[in-house]
């Protein structure tokens, strides 16, 4: 029996994949850098001449003083500004790279086993939640991705597309589940716990009772709306 992550168990798996994760690598690969500034900086080391065995005369001292040499150029220079650079760029890579491996992980991990079958009444279709309207107060519904189906019991199914489960029939299912139809699909997701959502129809399996069904009226559902 599948049983949904809770809050804390979700947000501590999926920041460690795409937070903690990038940040090591990051981490790591600006050490590297460090080090690798670090050996090249050059040595500064002079060995002390060796005191002859007989005393020479010494020079008389001239009145001309040397001109002083400001060293501290010479010293290693100053690479924070390009570690950081490194660290920054590492990071951006790393998240990059990252986000589809944990994408895929947390389909197979937990999405795949949430996978089940339910028996739904259709009692109508609405513009699902989190649709952006305009300065007017609309919303256009143009794809059935849009549209959320709502149940006799209450419940919300989505309809999106899902690339790892190879779902692209979004606008077929809206047709198949007809208002006050009854059937069977599948689905994936959960509505408690940790990415608490509506749950996504993956296809109807099987058509129950359509006899007092009626055809989904296009014009009901897509276009211009007004936002509730």
């Amino acid at each position: 029996m599948f049983a949904a992550p809770s809050w804390l168990e979700g947000l501590l798996i999926q920041a460690g994949i795409y937070i903690v994760i990038p940040l090591i690598i990051a981490t790591v690969v600006a050490v590297v850098r460090w080090k690798k500034l670090k050996d090249r900086e050059p040595r500064h080391k002079e060995s002390s001449p060796k005191k002859p065995h007989h005393k020479e005369p010494h020079p008389k001292e001239s009145h001309h003083k040397e001109p002083y040499h400001d060293e501290s150029h010479h010293r290693g220079p100053n690479h924070k500004g390009s570690i950081f650079i490194t660290f920054i760029l590492a990071f951006i890579v790393a998240v990059i790279v990252v986000y589809p491996i944990g994408c895929v992980y947390w389909w197979n991990a937990y999405e795949v086993p949430s996978v089940q079958e339910k028996i739904i009444k259709v009692q109508g279709w609405e513009p699902k939640p989190g649709i952006v309207a305009n300065d007017y107060g609309r919303i256009v519904i143009d794809n059935a991705n849009k549209l959320m189906l709502v149940t006799n019991e209450s419940e919300g199914f989505f309809n999106n597309e899902n690339f790892l489960f190879q779902k692209f029939n979004t606008r077929d299912i809206f047709n198949q589940l007809k208002v006050g139809g009854t059937y069977k699909i599948k689905y994936y997701g959960w509505r408690n716990g940790y990415n608490s959502g509506f749950p996504n129809i993956l296809s109807v399996e099987q058509v129950i009772n359509e006899t007092n069904a009626t055809n989904n009226d296009y014009d009901k559902y897509f276009g211009t709306k007004l936002a509730n």
